[in-house]
């Protein structure tokens, strides 16, 4: 019975041992291809094409944008950057504006809301219906 067991194999290590052998073999190739420098040199020439197909790209979509007045991804970038700096320069006066009087704080604190001009649109629809 002991020579049964010995005799046949587990199908996990048949396996274990398979993808061992394929990935040895794999790694092989791959190093023996890709480690010329044909490929290389063809790898640099697609990687300069695409990156120069990108910028053609990119500079047709920017004319494009400025044709119908349409803001670009820098553009916006740019926007961000300066309600940022807004709002930090607007942070340190009130905190200034805090500092200086116990009134003013009060004041920001209790600031008034702008007026909600917009209606919902479940109040629009009851508005139309009446």
């Amino acid at each position: 019975m002991a020579g049964e067991e010995t005799s046949t194999q587990n199908p996990l290590d048949l396996w274990r041992q398979f993808l061992t052998d394929s990935e040895r073999q794999w790694n092989a190739f791959f190093k023996d291809v890709l480690g010329t420098d044909t490929v290389a040199t063809a790898m640099n020439t697609w990687v300069e094409a695409s990156v120069t197909v990108q910028r053609m790209m990119a500079d047709q979509l920017e004319r494009l944008y400025g044709a119908f007045n349409i803001p670009t991804h820098s553009d916006l970038v740019a926007l961000g950057e300066r309600m940022k700096s807004i709002e930090e320069t607007l942070a340190r006066l009130e905190a200034a504006m805090a500092a200086t009087s116990p009134e003013a704080a009060s004041r920001l604190r209790t600031r008034a809301k702008p007026a909600r001009t917009k209606r919902p649109p479940s109040a629009v629809a009851n508005g139309a219906k009446s």
